[in-house]
């Protein structure tokens, strides 16, 4: 019985490492500006913030 326990256990210990390796190059990207937009009634300021969560390649 406490084989089987410890097997159990490895095979969690293992399972739980493969799904967290792909999270491990995971960073958080923020973002904040302001776009100026122009119309007829003049010009406008449209703030904008974004939080973004980035996993591969360059930023």
């Amino acid at each position: 019985m406490k084989k089987k326990i410890k097997i159990v256990a490895v095979l969690v210990l293992l399972a739980a490492g493969f799904a967290l390796s792909g999270c491990a190059n995971m960073h958080w990207g923020a973002n904040a500006g302001v776009d100026v937009r122009f119309g007829p009634n003049g010009p406008r300021l449209d703030p904008h913030v974004s939080l973004d969560m980035y996993s591969g390649g360059r930023m």
